[in-house]
């Protein structure tokens, strides 16, 4: 592990100092993002008469997601490229700036360092669907749910799934400092490695030259390594990946294993067609000894000029205890409008179906009941 770290940072250190400035008024800052909203409804949902799961719950709501990116980049005079990007969440957030790196890249690749996704998730391919605002496989967690199933309110339980919609891309560690390496592709193929030392973002920021060690729940120490493929046979686009990435538990005693995770997925494009799919399994991050979460995805998009239409579906199964392991299958009929460059009009209609698995409920003031659901889902997203 040391020799992959040492490695990393000395390939960053050397491009870092081979580089000649471009202009000494340093890079110009560039500014983008993305703004999405959507109001949902409830039309119906069926979740038992002993113990209601929507009982005292809205059944509509406006949501919405918006983050400002501050970028910058310059080639130097050595044909190297060298930027940095720092994105803003656009509403009042505990994790106000998102991800935030900076990179060096060129004929060997590109190294970052900052706040960033690990390799896995960086490289991860899931199935196509037609919105971009509503999903039924929420791999980067910014799609908007409009749901009541009990994994929407399950508070930090279920990670990277915080919001009641299954992910074949699930955290280990939510973008901490870490250092980056991605290969060029090589008649399509590519690699990427990365390491984290702390679990926490800004983590090497805080005080001397380390974090405090062992500290329980914290999988510090993560490493992941990732391959892709992007190519074409013939008019056939296809895109592959598989990733896995490891950590270490710094906690001691029962409850602290080593958090994992593995994640594959195959997408196809011929025509207008698009299909594909997706496999993730997040190990030991639920409770002690246990707390699998396993998920699967299916998916096909259809586009004809400014039109798109998509079916998906997804599954996820969730070991909270020995006795209870709840599922969640979403299905999803999307369509979006491309109004504009960067502007779409969007539209959804989502049914799902939680069986809750067990006598007990998977966090304080939920529902043990079985419960399902139809929500109808329309919104908008501008890219600027």
């Amino acid at each position: 592990m040391k020799k992959f770290v040492f490695a990393l940072a000395a390939l960053f250190a050397f491009t870092a100092t081979s580089a000649q400035a471009a202009s000494d008024q340093g890079v110009k800052l560039g500014l983008g993002g993305y703004y999405k909203a959507g109001i949902g409804f409830i039309a119906s949902d069926d979740d038992g008469a002993t113990n209601p799961q929507a009982d005292n719950r809205r059944g509509h709501a406006i949501k919405q997601d918006v983050e400002v990116w501050f970028t910058g980049e310059t080639t130097l005079d050595n044909g190297l490229t060298v930027g940095a990007r720092v994105e803003l969440e656009g509403q009042t957030n505990s994790d106000q700036v998102d991800e935030t790196w900076m990179y060096i890249k060129g004929s060997f690749g590109e190294v970052r360092v900052g706040d960033e996704d690990d390799a896995r998730r960086l490289k991860s391919v899931v199935a196509p669907t037609a919105s971009n605002i509503f999903k039924a496989n929420d791999p980067g967690n910014d799609a908007l749910s409009f749901s009541n199933n009990p994994l929407a309110f399950a508070n930090g339980l279920v990670p990277n799934n915080t919001i009641g919609i299954n992910s074949t891309a699930m955290n280990v560690e939510n973008d901490s400092t870490k250092l980056i390496y991605m290969t060029p592709s090589f008649n399509g193929f590519s690699l990427a490695v990365s390491y984290a030392p702390d679990a926490s973002k800004s983590g090497s920021n805080n005080g001397g030259l380390t974090p405090t060690d062992n500290t329980a729940g914290q999988n510090s120490k993560a490493y992941s390594i990732a391959g892709s493929y992007d190519g074409k046979f013939d008019n056939v686009k296809v895109q592959a990946s598989l990733g896995y990435t490891g950590s270490n538990n710094e906690g001691t005693g029962a409850g602290n294993d080593d958090v994992d995770a593995w994640q594959a997925g195959l997408g196809v494009g011929f025509g207008a067609f698009n299909v594909g799919g997706s496999y993730g399994v997040l190990k030991n991050a639920l409770n002690t000894g246990r707390g699998d979460v396993s998920t699967y995805e299916l998916g096909g998009t259809y586009g004809t000029g400014p039109y798109t239409v998509g079916l998906n579906w997804s599954r996820g199964k969730y070991e909270f205890s020995n006795t209870q392991e709840p599922e969640l299958n979403t299905f999803m009929v999307s369509g979006s409008y491309a109004m504009g460059p960067g502007i779409t009009l969007d539209a959804a209609v989502s049914y799902d179906q939680y069986d809750n698995d067990g006598n007990t409920a998977i966090s304080a003031g939920n529902a043990t009941a079985d419960y399902d659901s139809t929500s109808i889902m329309v919104g908008s997203s501008i890219k600027f």
